[in-house]
């Protein structure tokens, strides 16, 4: 193994450990992250478990910062992830703070940023570093995966917090949304969802499930969040699309419906 490898495995270790401290999240004390977002009310704003997510991504990426050391996953980390992990852990924890601190349009400008380093890491490893052992799809393309479908929902999550809010009448009740918020709800629903078709389709023969249901369960939770109809019950049709349309082949062979096993129907759930 060279020496700059080497450099490289030992940065990701330790930019995981500052990443993780700073985002917050432990298994034995509240979750910052959705303390953070709580204190931040607005009609699209998820329920809290949500927020369990952000713990099995901590979680993936300490087996992938473990598992980064075997010679299999040689290729993957040194050209596939690269210096992008560095990248959007430091990005990522910039993200964090400054919403955290109230800066919530800058958080936001942020999190395109984390969007797009994080993508560079998403594609480089679907398009160069395709694998079929299945520790590499665990411990290397699943974190990435469910770090990306989370990182988009959280960016559009962000864009309500740093630009509408909920409107409270006198007694504290927070009122229906206005024609503006409902559209700019549908708006955000309908770019969720259409994201996380995107995500089986982008792949094809090697769709990529995970992302799709990070985003189907950011739709759950707020759907479950959310008490207005006229908010809640788009929100379900939505969750229920992204749920369904990544297994479709499954509910078709269900079904009785005649399914290719060679073609993009047949595709495993982790890519």
């Amino acid at each position: 193994m060279a020496r700059i490898d080497v450099v490289q495995k030992v940065a990701n270790v330790i930019i995981f450990v500052y990443f993780a401290a700073v985002t917050g999240y432990t298994f034995f004390g509240k979750d910052r992250i959705a303390d953070l977002f709580g204190d931040f009310p607005t009609y699209f704003s998820p329920a809290r478990w949500v927020f369990l997510v952000w713990s099995l991504i901590h979680l993936l990426l300490f087996c992938f910062v473990i598992y980064q050391w075997t010679e299999t996953a040689q290729a993957a980390v040194i050209n596939g992830v690269g210096w992008m992990f560095v990248v959007s852990g430091l990005v990522n924890s910039l993200w964090f703070s400054l919403l955290e601190s109230n800066h919530t349009v800058l958080a936001f400008i942020v999190s395109l940023f984390l969007v797009g380093s994080v993508s560079v890491v998403f594609y480089n490893l679907a398009q160069e570093h395709q694998s079929d052992y299945w520790m590499d799809k665990l411990f290397v393309h699943a974190p990435f995966s469910l770090w990306h479908g989370f990182t988009v929902f959280l960016a559009v999550l962000n864009a309500f917090v740093a630009f509408t809010g909920v409107h409270i009448d006198m007694d504290g009740a927070v009122q229906p949304p206005d024609v503006l918020h409902t559209i700019l709800v549908y708006i955000g629903l309908l770019f969720l969802t259409i994201t996380a078709l995107g995500y089986v389709q982008y792949k094809h023969d090697r769709r990529d499930v995970t992302s799709a249901w990070v985003i189907a369960f950011g739709l759950w939770a707020i759907f479950d969040k959310q008490r207005f109809d006229i908010i809640r019950w788009p929100a379900l049709a939505a969750a229920i699309l992204s749920t369904l349309w990544p297994v479709k082949p499954f509910i078709y062979k269900l079904l009785g419906a005649r399914t290719s096993t060679t073609g993009p129907e047949a595709a495993p759930l982790l890519a």
